[in-house]
C-alpha cells in the first residue's frame, strides 16, 4: 500500500470513533478505559519501537495523551460528534499559544492567520444553539470537554516534538504507554464523578473491542508505518480526513445533525488549518 494512501486510512480509521462511542453504553470514563487498554495491547504488540521502557520523557505525555483521549470520549458521550471533533481540532491554536513558552518557537505571520481562522471557527462552535439529542444530552457540558481535549492534543503535539528533539524517537512508546496508563487512571476517576463499571451485554464488548483494535490501535500502526516516507505537512493535510468524516459517519449511524452554525465553524477550523498546511508546503525550505 502506498505511504500515502496508509495516512489516509489511518485518518478514515480514526474517524470511526465518533459513531463507534455512541454505540456503547458503558459509562464514559468505562468506555476510554477499556478503549486505552486494548490499544495499548495491540501498540506493544505490533510496534517494537513501542516496548522500550519508558523514561521520563515518555511518561510526561501521560496526562496531556489522557486529557486529548479520555476527555474527547466524555465529549462524545454528551455533545454531537461533530462538535467534539472540531472542537479538538483547535489543537493547533493552543500549540501556537503555548510553543514560545514551552518550546521557544515563535509563531510566523503564516501560523498566526491560521490561529485567527481556527480561534473563530472555535467561537461559532461554542455559539451555536446546543439543543439536546439522544446521542447528543448535555452539548453546552459536552463543547467544554471537546475544548479541554484540544487543549490536551496541543499539549501533547509540543511534547511529541519535544521528544523528536532529543534524537531518538520514543513517540511509539509515548502512546503506548499512553494508553496503558490510561485504563487505571479512567477507572479511579469514576467513583470521583459518580460513575460505576458496567457489565455491559455483547454489543457493548464488540464495540469497545473495535474501538481499541481498530480505531486506535491498529490506526496508530497504519499511521507510523505511513509516516516513514510521508513528509510531515502533507500527512497534516491527509489526516484531515478524520474531522471531515466522523460527523458523516455519525449522521449516517445515529441520524445525529449538528446545528448549521457548528457546521460553519468546524468549516472553517478545518479550512484554517488545511490552508496553514498547504502554505507551509509552498514556503521553501529555510
Amino acid at each position: 500500500m502506498p505511504p500515502s494512501l496508509r495516512v489516509l486510512l489511518a485518518g478514515a480509521m480514526f474517524a470511526s470513533g465518533g459513531a463507534l462511542l455512541k454505540s456503547c453504553d458503558f459509562p464514559s470514563l468505562q468506555r476510554a478505559g477499556l478503549r486505552a487498554g486494548i490499544a495499548a495491547l495491540v501498540l506493544f504488540a505490533l510496534l517494537p519501537a513501542a516496548r522500550r521502557r519508558p523514561d521520563r520523557r515518555v511518561l510526561r505525555l501521560v496526562l496531556p495523551y489522557f486529557g486529548a483521549t479520555v476527555l474527547f470520549v466524555i465529549a462524545n458521550s454528551l455533545t454531537t460528534a461533530a462538535n467534539a471533533i472540531f472542537l479538538q481540532s483547535t489543537a493547533p491554536l493552543w500549540l501556537l499559544l503555548f510553543a514560545p513558552w514551552l518550546l521557544g518557537e515563535r509563531p510566523s505571520r503564516r501560523d498566526l492567520l491560521t490561529f485567527a481562522g481556527v480561534a473563530a471557527g472555535m467561537v461559532l462552535c461554542l455559539l451555536a444553539p446546543t439543543e439536546a439529542q439522544r446521542t447528543a444530552p448535555d452539548p453546552a457540558l459536552g463543547n467544554l470537554f471537546a475544548l479541554a481535549s484540544g487543549v490536551c492534543f496541543g499539549l501533547l503535539l509540543l511534547g511529541l516534538r519535544w521528544l523528536a528533539r532529543g534524537g531518538d524517537d520514543a513517540s511509539a512508546a509515548a502512546l503506548a504507554w499512553g494508553n496503558a496508563c490510561a485504563l487505571p487512571l479512567a477507572f479511579a476517576l469514576m467513583p470521583l464523578v459518580g460513575q460505576r463499571p458496567i457489565a455491559g451485554d455483547a454489543g457493548d464488548w464488540v464495540v469497545i473491542v473495535a474501538l481499541g483494535v481498530f480505531q486506535v490501535g491498529l490506526a496508530y500502526v497504519v499511521l507510523t508505518a505511513g509516516l516513514r516516507l510521508v513528509p510531515a505537512v502533507r500527512a497534516s493535510l491527509l489526516l484531515m480526513v478524520e474531522p471531515a468524516l466522523n460527523p458523516l459517519l455519525a449522521f449516517a449511524v445515529h441520524g445525529e445533525a449538528p446545528a448549521p452554525l457548528a457546521l460553519g465553524g468546524g468549516a472553517l477550523i478545518l479550512g484554517s488549518v488545511t490552508a496553514g498546511g498547504l502554505a507551509a508546503r509552498r514556503r521553501p525550505p529555510a
